[in-house]
């Protein structure tokens, strides 16, 4: 079976991980219930498949002389035009915060230095006094995206075609740090913030090396079918909905459960389970990158018309509409942009795949065509 052909559940793994953080956010943010309590961990899952497809992707490329600079610009087209779209419109909505409701914002240059950090896809280091140490304010899922360029980077310079002990080494010591900093701070909801900065760096780590090392044993898995599709499916989410929102559990997720469900998908990626899956993991990148400036939006507006309160069921509402959102934003600007960027910014990059962009099927052709 051609490659491209082989990972399709993929796709739907990873559409359904970003509803997973959309549908936690609107509970957190949003004024809705909180359904999915432990969903902040689908950023981990993220991490992982992000670790295998970039390596099924890139890594023979790598070794067949494509250059660092050819990877990088390629990341930074796939990545830059959403995360950059999320951090104006989250932007927009601080700085129009910061005029409407001065007491409950930072001071306005303090805003403006922040957006222009968040917009360049850098972290803000300092407190504020309305957003603390949140590193990324204008658009809180950045903090996941600055960290998955960095280790795209470290990868691409340093990992790429290392040795399976180097990479188990590395999945180790950030397993080690994960613990240590998750008893420290007694959750594994970490990253996100400037004092907790490490732990954005060892949840990183061990998924994104976790990805890597099952892509290294892809051929020595046994070839699993629909049952094992949809039972990898249901264990994803249901990881995700079990309301025990404790440190232990969270680390038997991210340490064990999320690796072995990434397995079993890997083995049987070649099933499609859900009814228009592959459109729903088109959209999960300018979903996670749009949905939260949406729901901040969404949230001030509640507020003066006297609702907002936590626990409003109609607030799941939201998530159809920021589907909606999602695709306009894939349609008529990440896509269309991405385009202008490869033949403006891609033009000669020395990979021997070309910059060819091909048809749209497939999980990891449509990865490759948008990288």
């Amino acid at each position: 079976m051609a490659g491209h052909e082989r990972y399709r559940l993929l796709d739907e793994l990873r559409g359904v991980a970003a509803l997973a953080v959309l549908v936690f956010h609107i509970g957190t943010r949003g004024g809705g219930p909180l359904i999915l309590p432990n969903g902040f961990l689908a950023v981990d899952f993220f991490f992982m498949l992000s670790g295998f497809v970039i390596a099924e992707a890139y890594e023979a490329r790598l070794a067949s002389g494509m250059s660092f600079n050819a990877f990088a610009a390629r990341r930074l087209v796939r990545m830059a035009p959403v995360a950059v779209l999320g951090a104006l419109a989250g932007g927009a909505y601080l700085v129009a915060r910061a005029f409407a409701a001065p007491a409950r914002s930072d001071p306005l240059a303090e805003v403006l230095g922040a957006n222009l950090l968040n917009l360049l896809l850098l972290p803000k280091l300092w407190h504020g006094r309305a957003t603390g140490w949140e590193m990324f304010p204008a658009n809180g899922p950045l903090w996941s995206l600055f960290f998955e360029i960095a280790i795209n980077f470290v990868w691409a310079a340093f990992l790429a075609g290392r040795s399976t002990k180097v990479l188990c080494g590395l999945v180790a010591v950030s397993a080690g740090l994960l613990v240590v900093l998750g008893l420290r701070f007694g959750t594994l909801d970490i990253g996100w913030e400037a004092v907790s900065l490490a732990g954005g760096a060892a949840r990183v780590g061990f998924g994104f090396g976790s990805g890597l090392l099952l892509h290294r044993v892809r051929h020595n898995l046994p070839r699993m079918g629909r049952p094992s599709a949809i039972m990898v499916l249901a264990a994803l989410v249901y990881f995700l909905a079990l309301p025990l929102p404790v440190l232990g559990w969270q680390l038997l997720v991210v340490l064990v459960c999320m690796p072995a469900v990434l397995m079993v998908a890997v083995a049987a990626g070649q099933e499609q389970v859900l009814p228009g899956g592959a459109l729903l993991g088109r959209l999960s990148y300018p979903v996670y990158g749009i949905h939260v400036p949406v729901l901040a939006l969404a949230a001030g507006v509640l507020k003066y018309a006297g609702g907002g309160a936590g626990g409003n069921w109609a607030a799941l509402l939201l998530a159809p509409l920021l589907l909606l959102a999602a695709w306009a934003v894939l349609v008529w600007f990440d896509e269309p942009a991405r385009a202008w960027l490869a033949r403006h910014v891609l033009v000669g990059a020395d990979s021997p795949a070309g910059t060819a962009r091909p048809r749209r099927t497939g999980f990891l052709r449509r990865f490759r065509a948008a990288t």
